[in-house]
């Protein structure tokens, strides 16, 4: 289709935080729609370890909550209201389709077990559809 925006879920790991945003390009340039950082985390209870797997996780929660309430489907696509471990996936509402995204982590190692997955894992548990699989994501008792 013409004009239609492919949107990104950015991960990018520094050596104190997590960022997460929600991007699409343009011919001017990318727009960011959302973003959540690791340093945010305080705010919502999580005081320290905020460059962990568990802090990448809800930055990825975060980050997918704020979308949904923007774009007003905070309401039809709850996510996953209890973490499990299981593999979620967003199933079709009656009024629109999930908000689709799909994972860019840059250059970042796509190894078994990292935070990038953890970010994604925390997006998809928020509501998001990212097109995954298990493979890559770790163990849920470190979440």
């Amino acid at each position: 289709k013409y004009n239609s925006p492919k949107y990104r879920l950015v991960v990018r790991l520094t050596n104190t935080s997590v960022i997460c945003q929600v991007v699409y390009a343009k011919i001017e340039g990318d727009y960011v729609m959302t973003a959540a950082y690791s340093n945010e985390l305080p705010k919502y209870g999580v005081k320290a370890g905020l460059n962990n797997y568990p802090a990448a996780y809800c930055v990825g929660l975060l980050c997918a909550r704020r979308l949904l309430t923007k774009l007003n489907m905070d309401k039809e696509y709850v996510g996953q209201t209890e973490i499990d471990g299981e593999m979620f996936m967003v199933e079709e509402g009656e009024n629109s389709r999930p908000f689709c995204a799909y994972l860019d982590i840059g250059l970042i190692r796509a190894t078994c077990g990292n935070k990038v997955f953890g970010v994604m894992k925390g997006a998809v548990d928020g509501g998001l559809e990212i097109p995954h699989s298990n493979f890559h994501l770790s163990n849920v008792d470190r979440i």
